[in-house]
């Protein structure tokens, strides 16, 4: 178990075990306060372990949560939504294979090749910022923040084109060779305009945000983009 999942436990334990019930709106106001101010603290802390255990399927069911009640009612509120969550992790940790599972499902981009890039010498071009905007992405995508995570694709998408000779996607997409031109289109027609929806798209009445489906169908298409990076970068040095 990683730490962050134990951390996690352990404030789901003190969660369900917090006294919380013994306290409700009839109750004078500095006792309601005491107990929305110490039960605010603990929701806070047990988000933030939720998050740093990089499941994005775990991080999304407290992605929403407002953690700041304003009332003992709220209060209340919140630990029932947080029993929600509580019980998914539960239900995950019992999984023996959960933390391995958690490494695969959480990258957005194998890690693998942000090593690769990392490692890269004496290309042409200078691979700092896309090696840290890839970074950035995974980090958002583990933690269940999908608007950030499509920017960021959209992002990347824009800043890689000099790497094949060309200044937009468009033609890296016209350019590339028949068995990588389809998968690359679809970072183009599809990952591009889910990305540009939320970037652009201004306040309404009614709104939604974007979820793990809306991005994980292009996480197989993301790494080729970025292995054929690494491919043209380290023929600089054959």
């Amino acid at each position: 178990m990683t730490s962050a999942l134990s951390r996690a436990m352990q404030l789901a334990d003190e969660i369900d075990e917090c006294p919380l019930g013994n306290c409700g709106p009839s109750d004078d106001p500095e006792k309601q306060y005491a107990y929305t101010a110490g039960f605010r603290d603990m929701a806070k802390r047990f988000v933030a372990a939720v998050k740093r255990i990089g499941d994005p399927d775990l991080s999304s069911t407290v992605a929403h949560l407002d953690t700041s009640p304003a009332s003992i009612t709220d209060a209340h509120d919140l630990r029932a939504e947080l029993f929600v969550a509580i019980d998914a992790l539960k239900e995950a940790a019992q999984d023996p294979n959960y933390a391995a599972n958690v490494a695969s499902n959480a990258a957005f981009l194998n890690t693998d090749l942000i090593i690769k890039l990392k490692a890269v010498r004496g290309a042409r071009l200078d691979t700092t910022k896309l090696v840290k905007m890839c970074e950035e992405l995974n980090d958002a995508y583990a933690r269940g923040n999908y608007i950030s995570s499509a920017l960021l694709l959209r992002a990347i998408i824009n800043h890689v084109p000099p790497v094949f000779g060309v200044s937009t996607f468009s033609e890296v997409v016209a350019h590339a060779g028949r068995s990588v031109k389809a998968i690359l289109a679809r970072l183009n027609d599809e990952a591009r305009p889910i990305a540009d929806l939320h970037a652009h798209c201004l306040m309404r009445a009614t709104e939604h945000v974007p979820t793990k489906n809306q991005l994980e169908p292009y996480k197989a298409a993301f790494e080729v983009l970025i292995n054929e990076v690494h491919v043209s970068l380290s023929a600089d040095n054959a």
